[in-house]
């Protein structure tokens, strides 16, 4: 493995770390101790891969999480929400807040996220995209129904626990991902490591109406068999956490730069769907995949076939 490779790895695991312990104390010298690296030497690392210090890409993370709960689990209290993203008071929670977002947490919850997204709403309390303005008093009556998404095809299923070659990609979710695809699609390819039971697993881990593009993650995970993992044939395996999932999917599989449809499809389950089911939502979205290799031009092609939503009762 090369230095690059290697130094990559250790830094999206301290991602990771920091993803699953958000509420946690995260001192520099815990992140680098991580990473196998010196305080010195990760910071350095750090900053030339993710682009901010591990203290910034903290706070950031931690306020966008935050951000994101208080639109989607309107059920927990501010400062609950405060105290699970990292906030050691609601005082302090508030004044970064407000600092980063430009408004309160609880105007925030109230709409004021709405100045965030790049598109005009019907009802800011429900989040309803006005798609005829024309029509907008005609209107009038409560939202009912979905717009994006066809009820009659939602499904809940069990994913498996599973191994999975894992790549990973930084930057806009329009562009790029299929590129990430195919590197490890071809890693896993030279290795007979792809037969008829592969599944393609993306992960994005940012609301990308929150997290600037440029600082948002996906992750490709290609589902290998045990028995190969077992092997050290694999040099950045990783566990695939399964379990309860509400899933839609698509039609036809529809590309990574129609990314404005996946998310008015996820805010959909997110705003629409859970609320009603008696399911919340436990960790980022998943998108079931399609990977095909174009034979004229060898390149492979991604589309997104469905999404996910990992769910336990409330």
């Amino acid at each position: 493995m090369s230095v690059e490779r290697e130094q990559r790895k250790q830094i999206f695991r301290v991602l990771e770390y920091i993803e699953e312990h958000v509420a946690d104390s995260l001192p520099l010298e815990k992140l680098a101790n991580i990473s196998t690296y010196s305080p010195f030497h990760f910071q350095r690392i750090f900053k030339s891969i993710v682009g901010e210090t591990p203290a910034a890409y903290v706070k950031r993370f931690r306020l966008e999480n935050a951000a994101h709960r208080l639109i989607y689990e309107s059920y927990i209290p501010i400062t609950q929400i405060a105290l699970m993203c990292g906030f050691s008071s609601l005082s302090y929670f508030t004044y970064s807040f407000h600092s980063y977002f430009k408004t309160s947490p609880k105007n925030w919850r109230e709409g004021a996220y709405l100045q965030q997204f790049p598109r005009e709403y019907e009802n800011s309390k429900k989040s309803k995209q006005v798609r005829n303005p024309s029509k907008e008093k005609e209107d009038k009556a409560s939202y009912n129904e979905f717009k994006w998404l066809d009820l009659s095809k939602i499904r809940i299923e069990t994913f498996p626990n599973s191994i999975t070659v894992k790549g990973h990609h930084f930057g806009t979710y329009t562009s790029g991902v299929s590129e990430a695809w195919e590197e490890v699609h071809k890693w896993c390819e030279s290795r007979n490591l792809i037969d008829s039971h592969t599944v393609f697993l993306g992960v994005p881990r940012n609301n990308p109406y929150i997290t600037p593009p440029d600082k948002c993650r996906y992750d490709c995970h290609l589902s290998i068999s045990g028995s190969i993992a077992n092997s050290n044939l694999c040099e950045d395996i990783s566990d695939f956490v399964g379990g309860k999932h509400v899933i839609y999917e698509f039609d036809e599989p529809v590309d990574y730069s129609e990314r404005n449809l996946i998310i008015e499809c996820y805010s959909e389950l997110y705003s629409y769907w859970l609320p009603r089911s008696g399911f919340k939502y436990l960790s980022n979205p998943v998108e079931i995949v399609q990977v095909q290799q174009n034979k004229d031009t060898l390149k492979r092609e991604s589309k997104i076939k469905a999404i996910a939503l990992a769910i336990e009762p409330k």
